[in-house]
């Protein structure tokens, strides 16, 4: 539809003056004009004819206009009637007779009394429906001795066949092209309208979600596209119908009547089950109506996972199973049943020293689980204090706290949904976190900081510790019942020197990679030295031995002279014999500040700065050392700006 084509219109008029005017005054202009002489209920069939041809606006007398409005959809406009119109009509009839009849269309016209007195006449007035009553009440006016009619153009042709003299109440010129001059307005604002709601019908049907709209009393005034499918229904054909005649049990009262809006309600349509939100709407605090709107729940899921994947994009599992380099008979069974444990959605856990290589374990099963292609998202649980780790592992709503993100976060285990979570240095978790894992892995439910709603994931839960968790449930410091939650599979990976037939061949991968990586030839090692390496405890284990194979590599890049090699191993050593000491701490009722005034010194900075370093910046082995609690030492480096 276009807003500047022609407009068409439709005049109704059966007097020839009349259509003798209007043709004079359309004259020249661009509009299209269609005349018909038709009137009063004649004037329906032609009328709807017109409509259907694309006529626009419509103009009649009185009585034809109100009976075109009850059946047509467009704008109908009447030729204005005005009292001086009708006082000269009525002076002109008082020369043909003093008995004027005058009919009117529904209601008789009040205040014409006066005109009685001042012209002389005596005026009957008679009501019609349609153009039979009116032949029925000018038949009436005639037995009662009336001399003249005045009235329109339809009365003229009933008048005609009858012993009646006839005035023509005449509409001005001026009236005439003003009322055109309406209909001509009127026309362009419905194209306006009727192109505005077009754009509206195209927004809401193009919406993947079922809409429905209604009055104020509940019935239905629009439906879009996915509705109508979805209750296989046609739009028009509900229209008007209560909203409970096509929905039972919406409750669309309660939001009528009390202006609350109802969110995320459950309900089925045949077999199916929905999610409706029911929003009221209001107009100057009144309510006028309300929206309902609803998706099957499979297409929730559907958009759900979308959204998750793409939050989770970028959070891979780079490593396989068989990027582990191994010879001996303990770590090929350990690769083994993780293989096994990989065809399962059990919890896993995970225990070895540090450096053994638990990160890498945890990716391959990932990556030949069926969950292979989902999220595979990594916690380091001792990475983050509590408050931290608690938000980035469960998320947080809006206003859940100070610097809380606008519209809220969601946590890594809502990022992992349908994949893998690794929770690794799971023995650091605060016991408040504990208690908050133990109700994921029972209901499979989180919920967010600050929220009120349990959100439903799907993850698989692998855990990893540097020590026995037995004996952290043993000493206190870990939840027995969390334990047994995720002690289901498990995984026990031997250091490096339980497996002294993987050190070659981990030196050797190490020495080819590194040297690739920096563009220098591959040492070799002599067997001596290779030996000496074999018999050496290495308390850092895989993590370690890269590090060495990398100054192996960079020391060695020249020449690899007895002397370099020598330097090296002692500074191997020396490092072994200094981790693998036992460290004397202080009994544990020697607190921090007995401590200070043990060692006499004036500041707390230097004992915790040695206490982390010893213990690699293990905050928890660090405040056990210290005597104190990990909550003290997290205020401590605080306070005392420790970096």
């Amino acid at each position: 539809m276009t807003l500047h084509k022609k407009i068409r219109i439709g005049i109704f008029a059966s007097s020839q003056s009349l259509i003798d005017r209007v043709q004079r005054l359309a004259a020249g202009q661009p509009d299209q004009i269609f005349i018909n002489t038709q009137g009063l209920d004649d004037a329906i069939p032609p009328a709807l004819d017109m409509v259907r041809n694309g006529v626009e606006i419509i103009i009649s007398r009185r009585g034809t206009a109100h009976l075109l409005r009850e059946n047509l959809r467009i704008p109908v406009l009447s030729f204005p009637h005005r009292s001086l119109d009708i006082l000269l009509s009525l002076k002109q009839a008082a020369r043909l007779g003093r008995k004027i009849m005058l009919p009117v269309f529904r209601r008789r016209l009040s205040g014409l009394e006066p005109l009685e007195e001042l012209l002389g006449i005596e005026l009957v007035q008679k009501v019609y429906q349609d153009k039979a009553s009116l032949e029925q009440a000018i038949g009436e006016g005639r037995r009662e001795g009336v001399q003249v009619v005045v009235g329109g153009s339809v009365t003229q042709q009933i008048v005609a066949s009858r012993p009646l003299e006839f005035v023509e109440i005449r509409t001005s010129d001026e009236d005439v092209a003003a009322t055109i001059e309406d209909a001509k307005s009127i026309a362009l604002t419905a194209r306006e309208q009727k192109a505005t709601a077009l754009r509206y019908h195209a927004i809401i049907d193009a919406a993947s979600d079922g809409i429905i709209a209604v009055d104020a009393e509940g019935c239905i005034t629009t439906m879009n596209a996915t509705a109508a499918a979805t209750l296989k229904r046609e739009p028009d054909g509900v229209v008007g119908c209560h909203i409970t005649e096509v929905i039972p049990n919406a409750p669309i009262l309660p939001v009528l009547s009390n202006k609350q809006p109802v969110h995320d309600r459950l309900a089925r349509i045949s077999r199916e089950r929905y999610i409706f939100n029911y929003q009221p709407v209001t107009l100057e605090g009144d309510v006028i109506g309300a929206v309902a709107t609803f998706r099957d729940i499979g297409n929730v899921m559907r958009a759900e996972h979308v959204v998750r994947r793409s939050l989770s994009r970028g959070l891979v599992a780079r490593y396989e199973l068989d990027d582990l380099v191994h010879a001996s008979p303990a770590m090929r069974d350990v690769v083994n049943i993780g293989r096994q444990y990989a065809g399962t959605d059990s919890t896993i856990l995970i225990m070895g020293e540090t450096g053994t290589g638990k990160e890498i374990f945890v990716h391959g099963i990932h990556n030949l689980s069926r969950r292979a292609d989902q999220p595979f998202v990594s916690v380091n649980c001792a990475a983050l204090p509590e408050q931290l780790l608690e938000s980035e592992l469960f998320g947080y709503e809006e206003g859940a706290f100070t610097g809380s993100k606008k519209g809220g976060k969601p946590g890594r285990f809502e990022i992992a949904h349908q994949g893998t979570i690794f929770l690794d240095e799971i023995d650091a978790t605060p016991e408040a976190v504990q208690i908050r894992l133990l109700r994921i892995l029972q209901e499979r439910e989180v919920m967010r900081v600050g929220g009120d709603r349990k959100i439903p994931v799907d993850v698989r839960i692998i855990a990893a510790a540097s020590r026995d968790l037995s004996h952290a449930v043993q000493e206190g410091g870990f939840r027995a019942d969390l334990f047994f939650r995720l002690n289901v599979l498990r995984l026990q990976i031997p250091p490096l020197r339980e497996r002294q037939e993987d050190i070659p061949l981990l030196l050797d991968h190490f020495i080819r990679l590194l040297s690739e990586r920096h563009g220098l030839e591959p040492i070799s090692l002599p067997d001596e030295y290779l030996r000496r390496l074999m018999a050496y405890n290495w308390p850092g284990n895989v993590r370690q031995m890269r590090n060495f194979s990398e100054r192996l590599v960079m020391n060695c890049s020249l020449r690899c002279s007895p002397d370099t090699l020598e330097v090296l191993y002692r500074e191997l050593i020396q490092y072994g014999a200094t981790r693998t000491a036992p460290e004397k701490a202080p009994p544990p009722a020697a607190a921090l500040k007995d401590r200070v005034k043990m060692q006499h010194l004036d500041s707390e900075r230097a004992i915790i700065l040695e206490a982390l370093e010893k213990c690699r910046y293990h905050k928890n082995r660090a405040a056990e050392q210290l005597g104190i609690s990990r909550t003290t030492l997290w205020r401590k480096i605080k306070e005392l700006g420790i970096d």
